[in-house]
């Protein structure tokens, strides 16, 4: 999932947009970008934030277990998402201004009442953000293609060169997390997550592999469908106006919810089968997921170094595909350096420093 992550971060310090045609790609790089539109622009942060919500309904599950009382969990809820918004800002503010932290934390602070409600209560908040989100993303989406008409640079990555590039990094701290919340179904993501812990999906695979079955399959399918009127746009093949344009890409990303779901329950099946049988690369890749915040701001530092035109500006000289080839890079390294900690016995330093200030 952190691969995903890194990749889907890659392509914005190559020029990329998502909702900016390029049409005059080399074809690696045209394929390379059709297959991002369809697999991963969109999928990556709801997967994440539908397995941030479970990871949040297991920690009261496992403090409710230990008799802690609802008050205390509710501090508990309060302070780790004060805390991902604390270090999510100081990732956005140094490193990458579309980061996920701080919307997780965000989110924890917004809809982290639902997770002492009943199921009914979850379901309905579920059915009423999908309909918020329909009407909130197609409008964001139709405003980002009409900009993307008049630059096709517009999602240019923040500088570091000139006092402006800094000032605009801190003016944009407060709205960006607000901004994603609104336009992209973050909340709908981390609260479809509550209701998965709830259900142990994600915990004891075993127990519901008909239903991570179902998800994968047509969670996937209904994913890359979506997404396909999308993927010509970008790439030239289909020229539409703006308002037909900005439909046809939020369908884009409200469907990559359910691809969001669905790549979840892939990997939960694919656990079934790999941890009867760790190897090398398996322990390796369980190894960054134990210290998934550490390598999530791992992958995204390396990449931006390597990328970001204000520093080793790889980026200028990559299209789609090299920056996904850096994203994998990144990746590749932290399976090295996670392996060396595991062996070790040390945990990532980020993930220590968060549960030491969350539990005290």
């Amino acid at each position: 999932m952190l691969l995903l992550i890194a990749m889907a971060y890659s392509g914005v310090y190559a020029g990329i947009a998502f909702g900016a045609p390029t049409p005059d790609q080399p074809p690696p790089d045209a394929i390379a970008r059709v297959l991002t539109v369809l697999l991963l622009d969109n999928r990556a942060f709801p997967m994440f934030a539908i397995l941030f919500g479970c990871g949040m309904s297991w920690m009261i599950a496992r403090r409710r277990a230990a008799g802690a009382g609802e008050p205390e969990m509710r501090r508990l809820v309060t302070r780790r998402s004060l805390l991902l918004l604390a270090f999510g800002a100081v990732h956005a503010l140094l490193v990458y201004q579309g980061e996920i932290l701080t919307s997780y934390g965000l989110a924890g602070l917004v809809v982290g009442w639902l997770l002492f409600r009943p199921d009914r209560v979850l379901r309905r908040a579920i059915g009423v953000l999908a309909v918020c989100y329909a009407v909130t993303c197609t409008a964001l989406m139709i405003s980002t293609a009409a900009a993307a008409r008049l630059d096709a640079q517009v999602a240019d990555p923040a500088g570091y060169t000139t006092l402006q590039d800094w000032i605009g990094r801190l003016v944009a701290l407060p709205f960006l997390p607000l901004f994603l919340a609104a336009g992209y179904p973050l909340l709908l993501a981390v609260v479809i997550g509550f209701l998965a812990g709830r259900q142990g999906l994600f915990d004891d695979p075993g127990a519901h592999r008909g239903v991570l079955v179902r998800i994968a399959v047509g969670g996937v399918a209904v994913s890359v469908l979506g997404a396909v009127p999308a993927a010509l746009i970008e790439v030239g093949v289909l020229q539409l106006s703006a308002l037909p344009t900005g439909v046809l890409l939020a369908l884009q990303v409200l469907t990559g919810v359910l691809g969001g779901a669905g790549y979840a329950a892939v990997f939960a099946l694919l656990a079934l089968r790999l941890d009867a049988h760790r190897g090398a690369v398996t322990r390796a890749v369980a190894a960054v997921g134990q210290r998934s915040l550490t390598f999530y701001l791992f992958n995204s530092v390396v990449v931006a170094a390597v990328l970001h035109p204000d520093l080793l500006a790889v980026g200028r000289h990559v299209g789609s595909l090299g920056a996904l080839a850096v994203g994998f890079g990144s990746w590749s390294l932290a399976l090295l350096i996670a392996t060396w900690l595991d062996r070790a016995g040390r945990a990532g330093p980020a993930d220590a420093l968060l549960r030491t200030l969350v539990y005290r």
